[in-house]
């Protein structure tokens, strides 16, 4: 089996509670307060932030140059997504300058970056990106199941656009080449290390949750 099959074995129960997530419910069906949205966003950019300079430093370490021109994409995309996207996507929500600035990163992402930091540093480039793919595979996963479950409803939610952001064919095939890559990386691992890859996949997955769970009990 490749890397990649085992890993998503592995995560059928947080991946299945990910998409109760009553945060998740809500913008399907409209009924999300704006203002959680807004917190989402600006947690959400802050995250971004982290992890282009985690992808950095992932492509610092590479040695082969498919992995480096590969992270390179990522890299470039993602920034693209932050500073041509999300930054004027939180404008139209009225998140000022100064808002942006001054934002306060919540616990949990503060906890999930240093997670996968910490693998990086420990476990090399395999863990790195075994950390970041289930970040990627894990929205793929809810913008796909979600899209089709409230397929009905979604046309009048006003975060329609969000669901349609993570189903695209864009996405989907971004995130195979992730899946891809990692393969490619860990065509030849042992036994061990797989166990400890299928740990931190399992390790972020939790973590997202938490998150979601953040950011349904927030309040201003």
């Amino acid at each position: 089996m490749k890397l990649s099959e085992i890993l998503v074995s592995k995560v059928d129960k947080p991946w299945t509670e990910t998409l109760e997530k009553t945060f998740l419910s809500e913008m399907a069906h409209g009924t999300l307060d704006p203002m959680k949205f807004r917190n989402f966003m600006l947690q959400d950019y802050m995250y971004l932030l982290d992890y282009i300079e985690l992808l950095k430093d992932i492509k610092s370490l590479a040695e082969n140059e498919e992995l480096k021109d590969f992270l390179t994409c990522v890299i470039s995309d993602t920034e693209n997504e932050t500073y041509r996207v999300h930054i004027p996507a939180m404008k139209e929500l009225g998140i000022s300058d100064e808002d942006i600035s001054g934002g306060i990163k919540a616990d949990v992402i503060e906890g999930y970056m240093g997670y996968m930091r910490s693998m990086l540093e420990e476990g090399g480039i395999l863990a790195g990106l075994t950390a970041m793919l289930q970040c990627s595979w894990n929205y793929a996963h809810i913008g796909q199941v979600l899209s089709d479950r409230y397929r009905d409803i979604l046309p009048a939610s006003p975060y329609k656009d969000w669901f349609d952001a993570y189903s695209c064919k864009e996405y989907i095939d971004a995130n195979q080449a992730w899946i891809e890559a990692l393969d490619r990386e860990a065509s030849d691992i042992d036994d061990e290390e797989t166990e400890k890859l299928c740990s931190i996949f399992i390790t972020c997955a939790e973590y997202e949750n938490k998150f979601w769970d953040y950011l349904a009990d927030y309040s201003v």
